[in-house]
């Protein structure tokens, strides 16, 4: 049974990867035993992130650059092929939490960064990705909770950008599939990383004792989530929104 958790041969690209989540989830592809390729727009952060993994013996690749510019998915691809040979593992992690002004107020930009960010560039790494893949390849979408239900007013843009993303992830698990490609999501909760670090430790507090496992979350755990989705121990889970979260989406 371990065995088929193992991701040995195998490639992955993990975009957000200097931080928070991505980090940690560059790290457990690796310890699966796949090559990383390593993705982000903080060249510095990544350098270091990428550093520390190959200290351990890790095969690593790092990319700089923006994932939703137009040319930033392609390109991502082509290296991350040009360095190892292939492309069988796809995260689509990066993502931006902006807070926005409570409707009826908009601010446009905010809303149109975030689409950007958190949906069209999931969508353009899954295009290209899935022309280079090959049977047996697995993508997988980070999206959130918030998908399901707004934490507080003023995220509109995030919630509806997030929710549109668990789409996306059905409709091209039905499109890929016939070639031999998954898709899957993991929606985390409430997750200690450092886009975290400025909320109150009260208000964190109050959310672990509303969540039935009675803590906030760890990257690890949405981490183990995303090697899972993408190892061969997953082969007939297509198309489903993984909530990672302690419970508390249905804690209420």
């Amino acid at each position: 049974m371990t065995e088929r958790f193992r991701l040995d041969g195998r490639v992955a690209i993990v975009t957000g990867a200097a931080a928070g989540i991505g980090r940690v989830a560059a790290r457990a592809l690796a310890e699966a035993g796949a090559a990383v390729a390593m993705a982000d727009r903080d060249g510095e952060a990544l350098q270091q992130a990428a550093a520390d993994l190959r200290a351990s013996g890790a095969s690593i690749l790092a990319v700089e650059g923006d994932i939703a510019s137009a040319s930033g998915p392609e390109e991502l691809v082509e290296a991350t092929v040009g360095a190892f040979g292939r492309l069988d593992i796809l995260v689509n992690n990066a993502g931006i939490y902006p807070h926005g002004p409570r409707l009826p107020e908009v601010d446009w930009e905010i809303i149109e960064r975030t689409y950007a960010v958190d949906l069209m560039a999931p969508l353009r790494c899954i295009s290209e990705a899935a022309r280079r893949m090959t049977p047996g390849s697995a993508i997988v979408n980070v999206s959130s909770m918030e998908s399901l239900r707004p934490s507080g007013p003023g995220n509109a843009h995030y919630s509806s950008a997030k929710a549109a993303l668990n789409a996306v992830t059905r409709a091209a698990a039905v499109d890929l599939g016939p070639l031999g490609v998954r898709v899957n999501a993991v929606l985390p909760g409430l997750i200690h990383t450092e886009g975290t670090s400025h909320v109150p430790e009260a208000f964190l507090q109050h959310v672990a004792g509303r969540t039935p496992c009675g803590r906030i979350g760890e990257p690890d755990d949405i981490a183990s989530a995303i090697v899972f989705l993408a190892s061969p121990a997953a082969t007939y889970v297509n198309g489903q929104c993984l909530v990672v979260d302690g419970g508390i989406t249905i804690a209420g």
